[in-house]
């Protein structure tokens, strides 16, 4: 309707709103009579508006308003009313606007940068410098500055001229924006009364079909009353004449005879007619799966022709009898042209051919029917003249296959009296697989139902089952397939894809059926998994999968295999380790050429350096231990911190039977016993060969160890090198006269340690039948008839046990060298790592303990013994060559002197004598009250040990007391039980210093002067001399 643009503003939006406004209707006359006079009374100032409606003395008027006093108020509510009637506001259009400020900022931050790109570009162009005054410079350099900048500027000039010109427009771009918006409105008006013309005139055109004709009221009427109609012509046939059933059946006989004389003499039957009947006055010639025609004569006349009777076709889908039509019409005027031309033999051709072309197109009508249905887009349908091309699995990638149905032709010997070949035509099939034609498989086509969707399966299915027979003769190429470690089993149907399966065995437990999807040629694996997933796209991407699933499968069996591995590992506490990365080359120099998949595990105990691998191929499931490279004895071990494979060492096949049986909590015992019985063999011969001990390994004639563990043989004897204290063995080591059995004999299961037996035969038959802890871990058992030691010892896997060993070895000959030493004395308990023995038992028994721990052996005594004393020395005395000789020598030298010492000590009170052990066979006694001093000495005199005392200087200071010199110098003179007097001392047997001492001793018992107390610095200074005194040792050569 029309209307006018305002500018209406409100909170929401600036869009003009189109305000609509009545239409005026006609004036009357008396209306424009009267109009010259109303308008003449209007005040200027109020603009009538057309349409708008006034109210004058209660009339209502049409047109313009009369202005009354009442009027404005009138007017103002009317067009109040107006406007809330209007209609809703145009579309405004503000998509795709942009502020014209974004366009200057562009502009100016593109200029800011140009400018920038032409002073770097200018100051990259050297001037060439001059000498003097500087002429006019028109070098290149210079030249090409100016133009930069010049055509710089003449560029943002154009610019920003376009932007002068666009700032210009956006001052009138709200009158051009309700342009725009009204001009789509009006468009769309437009269309508005087009559409409804359209819709009008189809509206016209299709309700002619509707109009039916007006019913011919008057000839019904007649046909209904008279049962005649008058218009309709009459030919003025003759009724036929009446036959009886006898004459009828008569006639009928009489034809059939007729037409058996005529058969059987004059017509040339082709040999597909050659089997019909005669009855009721027809001859039946039935051509299987084709079509039953029925012929008669007409005449008793031998050349006279055969006329058609009736048709019936002998296949589905087909109507059971030819309806008359058309068709059965020029088929009975074909058939009797040919039948009076050609005879049977034409009438036989023209029928076959067309059967044959029904079928075709029956065919045709099939193929298209199944390319629009579930087959859609995964088959396609040519027809090329009388044939039909199928093309199935078309998304699948590869070569083109495809069906050809179509008329074959060959030679066929007809009957001897013609004398002649034909042509023989025939449906034919012919099945192209890959671009090649396959002749070496027969298809069957029922050509009695014809089913292009049964010839499709029928070709698909003989498709899969080559598909599958080749991937089966491909995997039966691997060892585990071939023997029949592992199972293949192709199942094969000639007529329906989905029952052609291949099963393949990947292990005991996990299998997989290979199927192909008929439809779209996708190979399926079941049962479905991510595992098979994964494959199915790789096996469906494949462009000959016959030729290239086998190695697919291959990796696929191989990670079903290790992830079957892993998961029972995993279970068992075993660790994966993933950082080990191969190539193809290490993969291929560390294990088997053909090994496809490989995992590596570790025990956490384990050491870093070894690993558990599990490899799997066609050929056979290996495991294998595997050492890595040290990355701590790399140059630059940051670069390359990826641990590598330095060698694998593959376990015997004894242990490989995945393939053969499940995987069991005993079966991986297995494969970990003998893992880190290899390795231990491995670590225990380099490290002999390393400090060239001779060794040998033999294969183990019991079969309490497994046979793929051998035995190693250590020949310590003939080692040439020098004897080490702790961890080695040489030649003069005269216990070990036969080389050292170690065997490995399992694993510890809480620390999962190695355990090795080794067994070290002696001469030495002194120690007594015990088992002897060496508190390291070993034991050690003696078995005195043989002379035979045990030993077993605990290693962490992928250490050495040769240290261990070593180590066990030297201390059972030290154990051997101190019981032959101690033989003399009564031992009481002996092992690797104490030893307790008496060493005197009158008057008192007193024992000795040699403890063997970590470092130097020790030596301790009981509490009370005398031996205490001298306790630091003896120890001292023990560790040195040949120690233990002297300790024993010194202990029964030194029995009946420190038991002295002892009763010396408690016949004194206080600090009157003060008795110093120098060293093991040096000894000083000073007494206090009176003062003097002694010292004791071992000395050998002959073949005897004697005790020497002196008398020694004093050096604090103080004198010898003068009456204890002189008895003492009585007693130099003097020859006693057990002791004599030589200058300057005395001597005395061990047995005789006891009562050496005790008449020395004897001196001092008298009561002394008394003398002035020391005074405190001097009490201070005795003490911290006995101190030092007490700290000297003195050892004897």
């Amino acid at each position: 309707m029309p209307g006018v643009l305002k500018n209406d503003r409100d909170d929401r939006q600036d869009s003009p709103r189109l305000q609509p406004l009545p239409m005026k209707p006609p004036l009357m006359a008396d209306q424009k009579a009267g109009r010259g006079t109303v308008g003449a009374n209007q005040d200027d100032s109020f603009s009538l508006v057309n349409g708008a409606h006034g109210v004058a003395s209660g009339n209502q008027t049409n047109g313009d308003n009369v202005v009354t006093e009442a009027s404005p108020t009138k007017c103002s509510t009317s067009v109040g009313d107006s406007s809330r009637q209007l209609p809703p506001e145009i579309l405004h259009i503000a998509e795709g606007y942009l502020p014209l400020s974004n366009l200057i900022a562009r502009v100016v931050q593109e200029t800011f940068n140009g400018i920038t790109e032409v002073i770097q570009g200018m100051s990259e162009l050297q001037i060439p410098q001059v000498n003097g005054p500087a002429p006019a410079n028109h070098s290149q350099a210079n030249v090409q500055k100016k133009l930069s900048l010049l055509n710089f500027a003449q560029d943002r000039r154009a610019k920003f001229i376009k932007i002068l010109v666009l700032s210009q427009w956006s001052r009138q771009a709200e009158s051009i924006s309700k342009v725009i918006d009204l001009k789509l409105w009006l468009s769309n008006q437009a269309k508005l009364y087009d559409d409804a013309c359209n819709w009008m005139g189809w509206l016209k055109r299709f309700m002619a079909q509707e109009r039916m004709p007006n019913p011919d009221l008057q000839t019904a009427l007649e046909a209904l009353s008279l049962r005649k109609v008058s218009g309709l012509p009459d030919l003025g046939y003759l009724p036929p004449e009446h036959v009886s059933p006898c004459e009828l059946l008569k006639a009928l006989r009489s034809i059939n005879t007729q037409l058996t004389i005529r058969l059987r003499l004059y017509e040339a039957i082709p040999p597909p007619f050659r089997h019909y009947s005669i009855s009721n006055g027809r001859a039946t010639f039935r051509v299987p799966n084709e079509f039953e025609i029925d012929l008669s004569i007409a005449d008793e006349d031998a050349s006279s022709q055969l006329y058609f009777i009736d048709i019936r076709f002998l296949f589905s889908p087909s109507p059971a009898e030819v309806p008359q039509s058309h068709l059965r019409s020029d088929l009975e005027a074909r058939i009797n042209l040919l039948l009076r031309n050609d005879g049977l033999y034409g009438c036989y051709r023209f029928l076959h051919n067309f059967v044959l072309s029904h079928k075709l197109n029956i065919f045709r009508h099939q193929a298209h029917h199944m390319s629009q249905g579930t087959w859609s887009e995964h088959l396609k349908v040519e027809a090329v003249h009388r044939s039909l091309v199928i093309q199935y699995w078309v998304t699948r990638p590869g070569g083109k296959n495809w069906i050809e149905l179509g008329i074959r032709r060959h030679k066929v010997k007809r009957s001897s009296w013609l004398r002649k070949e034909e042509d023989e035509p025939h449906i034919g099939i012919r099945w192209f697989r890959s671009g090649k034609e396959v002749n070496d498989i027969p298809l069957t086509l029922n050509l009695g139902d014809p089913s292009v969707e049964a010839i499709v399966k029928q070709v698909i299915s003989a498709h899969t089952n080559l598909i599958l027979q080749e991937i089966r003769a491909r995997l039966r190429e691997g060892h585990l397939y071939h023997e029949g470690i592992l199972r293949l089993w192709q199942t094969r149907s000639d007529f329906e894809p989905t029952a052609s399966n291949l099963l393949v065995k990947f292990t005991t437990s996990q299998s997989c059926t290979i199927i192909q999807e008929p439809v779209a040629g996708r190979i399926v694996l079941l049962p479905p998994s991510s595992l098979f997933s994964r494959a199915e796209r790789e096996l469906n991407g494949l462009v000959l999968p016959e030729k290239a699933a086998s190695l697919c499968l291959a990796h696929l069996r191989a990670t079903a295999a290790c992830e079957e591995v892993e998961s029972a590992l995993r279970c068992y506490g075993w660790e994966v380790v993933n950082t080990i990365r191969l190539n193809q080359e290490n993969l291929r120099h560390h294990f088997y050429a053909d090994t496809l998949k490989v995992g590596f595990f570790r025990r956490r105990s384990w050491d870093a350096q070894w690993l558990l691998a599990f490899t799997a191929s066609l050929s056979e499931d290996t495991w294998w231990i595997v050492e890595l490279d040290d990355w701590r004895s790399r140059v630059d071990p940051i670069a390359t911190p990826a641990p590598s494979v330095r060698a694998a060492f593959k376990l015997p096949s004894a242990t490989s039977c995945i393939a053969q049986r499940e995987l069991s909590y005993l079966q991986l015992s297995r494969v970990e016993h003998t893992a880190v019985g290899l390795i231990s063999q491995y670590v225990d011969s380099r490290q002999l060969a390393l400090q060239k001990i001779p060794h040998r390994l033999v294969k183990p004639k019991s079969n309490r160890l497994p046979s793929e563990l051998r035995t190693l043989y250590v020949h310590f004897l003939k080692h040439p090198a020098q004897p080490s204290p702790r961890n080695q063995v040489s030649a003069n080591m005269p216990c070990f006269s036969q080389a050292v059995r170690v065997s490995f004999v399992g694993t510890d299961k809480p620390k999962s340690h190695a355990n090795h037996l080794a067994v070290a035969r002696t001469d030495c038959a002194a120690l007594s039948s015990r088992r002897l802890d060496s508190g390291n871990g070993e034991s050690v058992t003696f078995h005195p008839s043989s002379g035979a030691f045990a030993l077993l010892l605990r290693t962490p896997v992928g250490k050495s046990t040769i240290p261990s060993l070593l180590d066990t070895l030297w201390k059972i000959q030290r154990l051997i060298n101190y019981v032959t030493t101690m033989r003399r004395f009564k031992i009481h308990d002996l092992s690797l790592q104490r030893i307790e023995f008496t060493y005197a038992a009158e008057p008192e028994v007193l024992r000795a303990n040699i403890h063997f721990d970590k470092g130097p052996p020790q030596l301790s005594f009981r509490y009370g013994n005398p031996h205490l004393r001298i306790q630091h020395q003896l120890a001292v005395l023990l560790r040195k060559d040949d120690g233990l000789k002297h300790l024993m020598l010194l202990l029964a030298l030194t029995i009946p002197l420190l038991r002295t010492f002892v009763a010396i000590e408690a016949a004194h009170t206080g600090d009157g004598v003060i008795i110093l052990p120098r060293s093991a066979e040096w000894y000083q006694i000073q007494y206090q009250r009176p003062v003097a001093k002694f010292d004791l000495r071992l000395r050998r005199r002959r073949e005897d040990f004697m005790w020497f005392v002196e008398e020694a200087s004093l050096t604090d200071g103080k004198k010898l007391d003068a009456r204890a010199h002189e008895q003492f110098r009585s007693m130099v003179k003097e020859k006693g039980e057990g002791w004599c007097g030589v200058s300057p001392g005395i001597v005395a047997s061990p047995a005789g210093v006891e009562a050496l001492l005790k008449r020395i001793d004897g001196i001092f018992h008298y009561v002394p002067p008394t003398e002035p107390a020391p005074s405190s610095e001097g009490r201070d200074h005795k003490a911290q001399k006995r101190k030092r005194e007490d700290d000297e040792v003195v050892v004897l050569d």
